[in-house]
């Protein structure tokens, strides 16, 4: 299954996580017309506009460099969704347990996708950790 097939109901789970991996992994600038439409993304998100998440994947594919790193990401949050390994990531929840998604999105994604620079906000927000997919993955957005 590749990214492109794996979304539900119009909402792709992983496009956000590996576009926010991407952001704090990319190295070079990215233009300012990118940026603007990260922005534009961001702030439909931040109003709930969740199926604009599937834009975040064509604004990836503008720059080969970022897209290829994005691909990596996605693979890679895969990877981890599809082992065994998740389970040490994701704690099991019941129906006592108050939901991180409001919180997780506010404090994570919303900041990168309405700043004026999206990839050091990333940065700044997840560092450098060797660890970097396994904490986007623990993620609720």
């Amino acid at each position: 299954m590749t990214y492109q097939e794996s979304t539900l109901s119009g909402f792709d789970l992983f496009a956000p996580k590996a576009f926010l991996i991407s952001l704090a992994r990319f190295e070079e600038p990215l233009s300012p017309e990118l940026i603007a439409e990260v922005n534009e993304v961001g702030e439909a998100l931040a109003s709930g506009e969740l199926e604009k998440a599937s834009a975040l994947i064509s604004i990836a594919q503008k720059n080969a460099v970022f897209y290829e790193d994005f691909k990596k990401a996605y693979k890679e949050l895969q990877e981890l969704d599809e082992s065994e390994e998740k389970n040490k990531f994701l704690p099991e929840l019941d129906e006592n347990t108050p939901s991180r998604q409001t919180d997780d999105y506010n404090n994570f994604l919303a900041p990168p996708l309405t700043n004026s620079n999206p990839q050091s906000m990333a940065k700044r927000l997840l560092g450098k950790a060797s660890d970097l997919v396994e904490r986007v993955y623990r993620l609720r957005f």
